[in-house]
């Protein structure tokens, strides 16, 4: 009788990723990420303009053919950054208001700006690029408008629309005014960091101070734009 014989292994399994295209895999998405993260720092410093790939790449310790490897223009890569520095904190934000679907229009409005405020303090250079592109026109803003703008106005542009509706704010104003008046008060102190520490020897990003300031946001504002009762008369 004679004993079948055994098929050696052909080492290959099914739906498993060899070790060491994994491992590729992984410094790929490791380099990918330093490269936007550098870009990102770079852009905001310096303006689309003013930023080159080879100061990208000199920054992020890597070479100018690696960059153009992943990405084949300048625009390519500052959207891409843009992308990875802005489009988690939009949806970071969205996704805590959803979370609070049963809290009234009015303490949806303040969570907002002490998320807004923290975020702003946690990537300043994503807002700080925002704020570079959003001084001229051109196809940079309309992309950066139609693509994470527009979703982050939308946001609060509900909140005060909704709370606007229920008689708990003010309609004094349409919701895109009110919604500017907010982001504004929420980011210039924020945004004037390196101005403060000159001035008051103060770093607005400290948790501590940021918090306050959204105390004083919520206070100053809401207390001008939130409706009171008509106190009872005797």
């Amino acid at each position: 009788m004679t004993t079948p014989k055994t098929k050696k292994a052909s080492g290959k399994r099914t739906g498993v990723v060899p070790a060491k295209r994994h491992d590729a895999s992984t410094r790929e998405a490791a380099t990918r990420d330093r490269i936007l993260r550098t870009a990102l720092d770079v852009f905001s410093r310096v303006g689309f303009k003013g930023a080159s790939i080879a100061e990208i790449a000199q920054r992020g310790h890597v070479s100018p053919p690696l960059i153009h490897y992943y990405f084949k223009t300048k625009t390519e890569v500052w959207r891409a950054a843009i992308d990875a520095g802005i489009g988690g904190v939009i949806a970071d934000l969205q996704l805590s208001l959803k979370d609070l679907h049963e809290v009234s229009p009015i303490s949806k409005l303040k969570f907002f700006v002490r998320r807004y405020i923290n975020l702003m303090a946690e990537r300043p250079d994503v807002f700080l690029l925002i704020v570079r592109e959003s001084e001229s026109p051109g196809p940079r803003l309309t992309w950066l408008s139609a693509t994470h703008l527009a979703p982050l106005y939308r946001t609060i542009n509900t909140l005060i629309e909704e709370a606007q509706a229920s008689g708990a704010l003010k309609s004094i104003a349409p919701p895109y005014h009110v919604a500017q008046v907010i982001i504004g008060a929420c980011y210039h102190f924020i945004a004037s960091r390196t101005r403060m520490q000159e001035a008051y020897g103060i770093d607005t990003h400290v948790p501590e101070i940021r918090d306050r300031h959204a105390a004083l946001v919520i206070e100053a504002l809401f207390s001008g734009l939130e409706t009171r009762p008509e106190p009872t008369r005797t």
